[in-house]
């Protein structure tokens, strides 16, 4: 890598930083959770709103982070086992998705389901907290396995709209970490 480009990286102003490579899929995670559920949990109005509350944060999200990047400092050394743990971590995620899908489908509460996911995702970020010693990465999954316990709970107990709204606020949470992460002075 030729020397601007390395100096670059290492005030974190590059673009192809692994931490903003990264961060883009969480985006496109926030958003698929934004416009997956919801349907039938609230009225119209609100989901819209919802959903371009979603889309703001997202687009500001990339603004932060490709179109106007912000200095993220240097980027910290990966734990020795980085992706080892990363694979392990999304394997869990999935493997916990499926389980617990199959669980709810059992006891007739597949209304939960997108709140399970939520869960299952925020608990696959903190692992990575570790694994790329990124802060940030450990409040964005005790924030979106937060709504989604919340959700899931809701919706175990309440019923029928719980389980979506749960997914959509995880969603709408997800994209307000990295908002605000992208936007944090550092």
């Amino acid at each position: 890598m030729p020397d601007p480009q390395r100096r670059r990286m290492h005030e974190g102003r590059h673009r192809a930083d692994p931490r903003r490579v990264g961060s883009s899929i969480a985006i496109v995670g926030g958003l698929v959770f934004a416009w997956s559920y919801g349907t039938d949990a609230v009225s119209e109005a609100w989901l819209l709103a919802l959903r371009i509350v979603a889309v703001a944060l997202a687009a500001l999200c990339v603004w932060r982070l490709f179109l106007a990047p912000a200095a993220l400092g240097a980027p910290a050394t990966p734990h020795r086992f980085a992706w080892l743990l990363y694979l392990g971590s999304v394997a869990a995620m999935l493997a916990a998705i499926a389980g617990g899908r199959a669980l709810l489908t059992g006891v007739d509460a597949t209304h939960a389901a997108g709140s399970w996911i939520a869960v299952c995702v925020g608990l696959h970020f903190i692992p990575f907290a570790w694994a790329f010693r990124e802060r940030m990465l450990a409040r964005l999954g005790r924030v979106v396995a937060a709504a989604g316990i919340v959700g899931l709970a809701l919706a175990l107990t309440l019923g029928e709209p719980w389980g979506e709204l749960g997914a959509v606020v995880a969603g709408v949470a997800q994209l307000t970490v990295l908002a605000g992460w992208a936007l944090a002075r550092r």
